[in-house]
């Protein structure tokens, strides 16, 4: 009998590690990635870290976006160190998460601003910025799909086929902001999101056998900028589209084909259209490699394929992941002998 309850929890621990470990939530970054919507069992925890580079050549792009690092006629280097915390619980009775993630780094941009943005220097100029960003809030739930994920024994039976969420976002107008200069790690205004994550699996939903695909449309909101150059800096909403097709290729190791499309965000200037739409679509790759019970390592790599042609961007991750849940640990000590 012991042995048989033995196996049993073993089986419960590792099922909820191959879920939660999938990914620690969303963070500061342009897209959400691949498994970021997966449940685990309620009082799981993870804490992430990940590095992100982008590069953008937009020498005959107008498309303007200083909180996603884009600028007219540009050359943009950044470099984002992001820590994220995620917690899964149960609320409304529903599998939920919570997650806190902060950022800094260093922004590089070398412009010929040609008067695109007005009150911005004229002709070519180098800016740069360095410290934190501003920090970002994130309450997702599920409304189908996915039953509460109470015990061990909740996950023996968890056979998820399609889920859908609503997740909301919230960034926090605390980052680094110099209101003399066009380039700033914090945006001075608060902002958004509401995402509706909707993910259907396929296969057999074992570690070493899931599949999936995952579609989460998303409409990010923008307060007004009342010190940008010493003007009023206003954005329509950003519409935007995330996708991932996921699958394991061993019990440790899966990937992702990833797409992301942003469209929209306006800028206005006192009034003033400055630059042109969003319209931005990249394609990408993603692959995750979990290193034992805690740890999973994540590398990625996109770049824009379509949307304005005179855009050039790419983006390369590397994350690292670490979840645990109090039980489970404690399961594994009485499996060590301690």
């Amino acid at each position: 009998m012991n042995t048989g309850n033995r196996h049993i929890r073993l089986l419960a621990f590792l099922a909820t590690m191959a879920i939660i470990l999938l990914s620690c939530g969303p963070a500061l970054a342009v897209d959400d990635g691949a498994r970021a919507y997966w449940k685990g069992r309620a009082g799981t925890q993870g804490v992430s870290f990940q590095y992100l580079r982008l590069d953008l050549q937009a020498t005959d792009s107008q498309q303007f976006a200083p909180g996603q690092y884009i600028y007219p006629n540009s050359d943009v280097e950044a470099n984002i160190i992001i820590a994220n915390y995620l917690r899964h619980l149960t609320l409304f009775n529903r599998p939920s998460s919570f997650s806190f993630g902060i950022a800094g780094g260093s922004v590089d941009v070398k412009a010929n601003a040609n008067n695109v943005i007005p009150g911005t220097p004229s002709g070519s100029f180098n800016q740069s910025a360095s410290g934190y960003a501003d920090p970002i809030l994130q309450l997702d739930v599920n409304l189908f799909g996915t039953p509460p994920l109470k015990a061990n024994f909740d996950l023996l039976d968890y056979e998820p086929t399609w889920t859908i969420d609503t997740a909301i976002m919230l960034g926090l107008p605390i980052g680094q902001y110099d209101a003399d200069k066009l380039v700033n790690l914090g945006q001075n205004r608060w902002f958004g999101r509401i995402a509706l994550p909707f993910k259907y699996h396929f296969g057999v939903f074992s570690r070493g056998y899931m599949k999936s695909f995952e579609v989460t449309p998303s409409v990010w909101l923008f307060a007004e900028n009342d010190d940008f150059l010493g003007k009023k800096l206003e954005n329509e909403p950003m519409w935007q589209l995330e996708a991932h097709l996921t699958s394991d290729f061993t019990p440790n190791f899966w990937g992702s084909l990833d797409l992301l499309y942003r469209g929209g965000f306006q800028s206005e200037v006192d009034g003033v259209e400055a630059g042109d739409e969003l319209d931005i679509g990249d394609i990408g790759f993603t692959l995750n490699y979990q290193v034992n019970d805690n740890l999973g390592i994540r590398t990625g790599f996109s770049s824009n394929v379509f949307g304005d042609s005179d855009l050039d961007s790419s983006m390369v991750r590397l994350q690292f992941i670490f979840g645990w849940h109090r039980d489970n640990e404690n399961i594994k000590k009485l499996q060590g002998g301690h």
